[in-house]
């Protein structure tokens, strides 16, 4: 196997802290395709982009406007596949087409970024030898220093007030985006975390996954003004006055950017199991560019493959990696991880 990785989107927010890390702690060969030399919308760009390549990373978004056609090509060609698709319904059609993939030669890693491979990864190793949990809490704290683009602000606003589907009690309940709000305790410097309700890949898998009754994921900014604002935007949205608000990605862009120096560049994504006489928190928090944490588990996958991990077909989100994996991979990058029992 070479060492080449075709990164599309490498360009981007998320591509770029992605190239990074990669350079930092992995020896291979980086290409950014952007899309003039790798149109997600043209099957042959994609496929001679992917020439030599061994691993493939869409960065790019948002992913409910991206077809599938990068997976498909990498199925194809036996070139491994990574995404960091955030949006129930891409990784809907991601697992879709590997199942009727009859024998893949390469390996399929779609939603690898904090949603769902390290909070998947998290529930696993909080668990430990439990067979089934009764709850999954999932917790998103981004510092609102952390820059935002276009695509992350736009996969927000399609779950704001809109509804959506979650497992709770044992049973699928709809629920509105930005809603049901809940507190997570993270290791300092973050702390008390107040986090609502959004729409992810989690709700979908999880359930199934885990043997789980009830899962849920949260997320928030920590200025009270803003998370205020996205409430009367999801307020418009519940009473029909506003379709949903991914038109005015822009202006809302530009309206946060106005807070862009205030709070903190920290982040944390944290998971709460609780079980039958049981009740553990693990937490993974970066004391500065808390952004970086979401392509952890990209890199690692990348760095996993090019070393001759033998993987085919679907990668599951949970137990992906060991807890002593996890932990120096943290520790390389200045995050700390912290398991409780409580």
């Amino acid at each position: 196997m070479n060492r080449k990785v075709l990164i599309i989107g490498g360009n981007g927010h998320f591509g770029r802290l992605l190239t990074e890390d990669l350079r930092q702690h992995c020896n291979c060969e980086i290409v950014s395709g952007n899309r003039s030399s790798a149109n997600l919308f043209d099957p042959s760009s994609i496929e001679r982009a992917l020439f030599g390549v061994s691993v493939a990373i869409c960065a790019a978004g948002p992913f409910q406007e991206l077809p599938t056609t990068l997976a498909e090509s990498c199925l194809r060609l036996g070139v491994h596949y990574i995404d960091f698709a955030d949006d129930r319904n891409f990784v809907r059609k991601i697992h879709s087409l590997v199942e009727k993939w009859r024998t893949p030669q390469s390996a399929v890693c779609t939603a690898w970024s904090t949603v769902s491979a390290l909070s998947g990864l998290l529930t696993s190793i909080a668990a430990g030898e439990l067979d089934q949990m009764d709850e999954i809490y999932i917790h998103l704290a981004p510092g609102n220093r952390v820059p935002r683009g276009a695509a992350t602000i736009q996969s927000l606003l399609h779950s704001v007030g809109t509804s959506f589907t979650i497992w709770r009690g044992g049973q699928w309940q709809v629920i509105r985006g930005w809603s049901a709000g809940r507190d997570y305790m993270f290791p300092p410097p973050i702390g008390r975390h107040h986090g609502y309700l959004v729409d992810v890949p989690d709700h979908e898998f999880f359930p199934t996954l885990f043997r789980a009754k009830t899962v849920e994921f949260r997320t928030a900014s920590e200025l009270q003004v803003l998370n205020m604002a996205v409430s009367s935007l999801a307020w418009f949205v519940s009473r029909g006055l506003v379709r949903n608000w991914v038109p005015w990605t822009g202006a809302l862009q530009a309206g946060a950017a106005l807070f862009a120096a205030a709070g903190h560049d920290w982040g944390g994504v944290g998971v709460e199991v609780y079980g039958q006489k049981m009740h553990h928190r693990i937490s993974v928090v970066a004391d500065s560019g808390g952004q970086r944490i979401a392509v952890m588990p990209a890199a690692i996958m990348t760095e996993l493959f090019l070393s001759g991990l033998e993987r085919h077909g679907l990668v599951s989100h949970a137990v992906w990696l060991t807890v002593d994996q996890l932990r120096e991979a943290c520790t390389k990058r200045g995050f700390r991880l912290t398991l409780e029992e409580l």
